[in-house]
């Protein structure tokens, strides 16, 4: 079977799981739909590093994304998916598949591939999401509505972290002092995003800014 065919299953599978193991863990557990939709959020994400391993052109790639922008649609209106729906309509479930298709299309626009616009992903799955989840727990000083200095501290060390774990997974040509700085820079750009976009922007505004920088970087 074709390594792209592959990945596409992969990458469908892999999706549905998480969707499914957060939904277990919701109804077992009894914990909010808040809860889950960020254990997806989290999750979900880490896809790009199956991707990096199977697709070699971006009309592959994109195929996984693009699809969960119509079925994010779909449960965003109709609740389909329960463990990722929150009371208050918020469309950020919607904006996640968008930033990952056009970060994706960045990232395999290169041969073999880009590495850096990938970096927002990381950013919005791991700095984003236990910046929402560590700043409910430890609110420490509010900056402004919703943002604390808590959540702001959690987004820079998950972004930093991962971007290095990524830059490192995916072998990288640079070296360790690069990655370190390259990961740091991008930690720093992300909180700034992530602190002043509207609200509800961020699954937009943090990968999409972050990937931008990413590509041209790397062109």
């Amino acid at each position: 079977m074709d390594q792209n065919i592959l990945g596409i299953i992969i990458g469908f599978v892999f999706v549905f799981a998480m969707i499914f193991i957060a939904t277990v863990i919701q109804k077992l557990f009894k914990l909010s739909n808040d809860f889950s939709r960020k254990i997806i959020h989290i999750t979900v994400g880490n896809w790009i590093f199956a991707a990096i391993f199977y697709f070699t052109e971006w009309y592959y790639a994109i195929v996984g994304p693009v699809a969960f922008v119509l079925i994010n649609l779909l449960s965003y209106n109709f609740k389909i998916f329960q463990a990722m729906e929150l009371e208050e309509k918020n469309p950020g479930t919607i904006y996640y598949p968008i930033s990952l298709t056009v970060c994706t299309i960045f990232t395999f626009s290169g041969k073999p591939f880009l590495a850096l616009p990938f970096l927002g992903i990381m950013a919005m799955t791991w700095g984003d999401g236990m910046a929402a989840v560590i700043g409910k727990k430890f609110p420490i000083k509010q900056i402004r509505a919703g943002k604390s200095v808590g959540g702001s501290g959690a987004f820079f060390i998950f972004t930093m972290i991962f971007s290095v774990v990524y830059l490192l997974a995916v072998g990288s040509t640079y070296s360790y002092g690069t990655i370190i700085m390259i990961s740091l820079v991008t930690a720093i750009v992300g909180v700034f995003i992530e602190l002043f976009s509207p609200k509800n922007t961020d699954n937009l505004t943090v990968p999409l800014v972050i990937g931008v920088i990413g590509f041209l970087i790397s062109v």
